[in-house]
């Protein structure tokens, strides 16, 4: 409001009333803004709630249908229909694997998940990266019939889950999906018997002794990656007669296949074979056992080994600097150390990095 003083006196008590009816205006116009942003607000929130009412009523709904299909479900697989749609391996204890090996000598490759996820295109670990080549042979070894190689598949996979933690049973049931159990189901055969793809696990003192019967007092070549070290610092493989290494890439050794397989050639058939090489150790120890050799992917034993000997609850929190160890395989990889052992250094036949 203007005042013009020029036209009409004003006294200074008059003034100060109009500057009062003005803050008072302004006061007003302030007021019905707060009241408009309010009420926006208020709206919005009770928006909101309705929302969450209406979310938590299909959690509620979701929560009773997952509970009436458990409660229906041992009555449901009783029915023969249902039971054949379901593929469980007929799969040997894992003392019972290590037995079959030794007394039958068999050869030995080992199937998990990062195999399965290599026929799949998929890439799972740092030391293997999706291969088609090695896709190809990984098939080729499961649709194999020879009687002097056994398969192992992860018993874990396929059945119960009780004495898992449940994290590792939800790991488990997490990669275990419908779609993933009818890839296995189509590659897997349901007349053949399978060993136990986890025999290197070591949780005891018998798992120990079990698995050094499979190279006492033999000639061993071992065929692992060029951070592998396997034996170096502790004393699994001690009662071996002897030990020799090929050191072959610590990731993507498909990529010098022909090479590997060339310098395990060269060796006496008189002598075990014992890969830890990743999913490429599965491919070999089958072409292997066609050459005429004695050859097992023993796979994380030496850190199985390590586990145990150091009283640790997992093969994570094996950390040497010296070896490639499972954070090096699924996390950002550490700068590993040269292995200083002369002992170790003789044993080497021949290098293929």
């Amino acid at each position: 409001m203007l005042i013009n003083s020029e036209v009409e006196p004003v006294d200074g008590e008059y003034l100060e009333i109009l500057r009062k009816i003005e803050e008072l205006q302004a006061e007003n116009e302030a007021m019905k803004i707060w009241q408009e942003q309010t009420l926006k607000l208020l709206n919005k929130m009770l928006d909101t709630i309705e929302q969450q009412k209406k979310d938590l009523r299909n959690i509620q709904q979701y929560a009773f249908i997952n509970r009436i299909r458990i409660e229906s479900l041992p009555y449901e697989m009783r029915d023969t229909e249902f039971k054949s749609k379901i593929f469980i391996p007929n799969i040997l204890s894992k003392p019972k694997t290590r037995r079959t090996i030794i007394d039958k000598h068999k050869c030995f490759s080992r199937f998990g998940d990062g195999e399965f996820a290599i026929i799949a295109g998929v890439g799972r670990w740092n030391f293997q990266a999706p291969s088609e080549k090695l896709a190809d042979k990984l098939k080729n070894v499961l649709k194999s019939d020879e009687e002097g190689i056994l398969l192992g598949l992860q018993k874990r996979f396929y059945g119960n889950l009780e004495n898992l933690s449940e994290t590792d049973a939800d790991g488990v049931r997490a990669y275990m999906r419908p779609e993933v159990r009818k890839m296995h189901a189509k590659l897997l055969d349901p007349d053949r018997i399978y060993g136990d793809a986890l025999i290197h696990e070591i949780k005891t003192q018998q798992d120990t002794d079990e698995l050094r019967e499979i190279w006492e007092n033999k000639d061993c070549v071992f065929i692992e990656g060029e951070h592998t070290g396997m034996g170096v610092g502790n004393n699994l493989f001690d009662n071996a007669k002897s030990i020799g290494r090929i050191i072959a890439p610590a990731e993507n050794a498909i990529d010098k296949y022909e090479e590997i397989m060339n310098a395990a050639t060269k060796i006496s058939k008189n002598k075990l074979i014992l890969l830890a090489l990743g999913p490429t150790a599965t491919a070999l120890a089958y072409d292997l056992y066609k050459e005429g050799y004695w050859a097992i992917d023993i796979g994380h034993i030496d850190l199985y080994y390590e586990k145990f000997v150091r009283g640790l609850n997992s093969i994570e929190d094996v950390n040497i600097s010296y070896k490639y160890c499972s954070w090096d395989e699924i996390g950002e990889r550490r700068q590993i150390d040269k292995i200083i052992d002369p002992v170790y250094e003789q044993q080497i036949i021949e290098k293929v990095i």
